[in-house]
């Protein structure tokens, strides 16, 4: 029998030469291409599946490996932001992190990006914001840094976009990132940019924001395309020690 393969389609998973029994249940029969197909946002689930029932196969969806750059970095993190990394690998580096704004949660997603220690995608809603966190980065971890978004596309081991960017560009470069980062996460749920965490393949991702809910309900998404919220301090729990009152 062929080697059992999967790999990277589109933003999809396909799987070849699968016996039937052996098809994870995020799989459905695609006719056009006569095999099975999932979400790439399964991948990280197929795999503990995979690996669960001893079944041996060929990984060619994964296009990233380890970050290997060191971190720099004058700063001390607070014990909230610890206590919100901690939190964030606790629920096996998935999960939402919620802070006032002023409390440093880009310094929460430095020390999140080294300690995943993956090629790493930052996905942030303007162009402006897109240049905060290039300069955040390269500061961190030096270059290069790469940019999509704003009439450039250049893609690296660490990459920031804006959320048009990352929905047009995740066919092609949805299996190139393990850790997934999204500052004001709450513009994620939604038809389009959803689409940017459906169809990556990053078993790491990190959500970042100060005002999670949305009138529309459309935060209760957030768990199933980023993971569920694992810190949360809000304004009234920092005044005075670490924000001004």
């Amino acid at each position: 029998m062929p080697d059992r393969v999967l790999r990277f389609d589109k933003g999809t998973l396909l799987l070849e030469h699968f016996p039937p029994d052996e098809v994870p249940s995020a799989f459905v029969w695609d006719h056009r291409v006569g095999l099975p197909r999932a979400k790439a946002i399964h991948y990280h689930s197929v795999l503990l599946d995979l690996y669960r029932r001893k079944i041996p196969y060929d990984d060619q969806a994964r296009a990233y490996g380890l970050l290997d750059r060191p971190f720099h970095s004058e700063r001390e993190p607070r014990d909230y932001q610890q206590e919100a990394v901690r939190a964030w690998k606790a629920n096996g580096r998935r999960g939402v992190v919620v802070l006032p704004t002023g409390s440093g949660k880009s310094f929460v997603a430095e020390l999140c990006i080294a300690d995943g220690n993956r090629a790493t995608l930052v996905v942030a809603p303007t162009i402006d914001l897109v240049g905060q966190w290039y300069d955040t980065l390269i500061r961190a971890f030096g270059g290069p840094v790469g940019i999509l978004g704003g009439g450039v596309h250049e893609v690296h081991d660490i990459t920031v976009s804006t959320y048009d960017s990352a929905w047009l560009h995740v066919e092609k470069y949805g299996n190139r990132f393990g850790l997934v980062i999204y500052d004001e996460v709450h513009h994620l749920p939604g038809a389009s940019y959803s689409q940017s965490a459906e169809c990556s393949i990053a078993p790491f991702r990190l959500g970042l924001t100060a005002t999670l809910e949305r009138q529309d309900g459309g935060h209760l998404a957030t768990e199933y395309l980023v993971g569920p919220t694992v810190y949360r301090r809000e304004i009234t729990d920092l005044a005075g020690e670490f924000l001004a009152e």
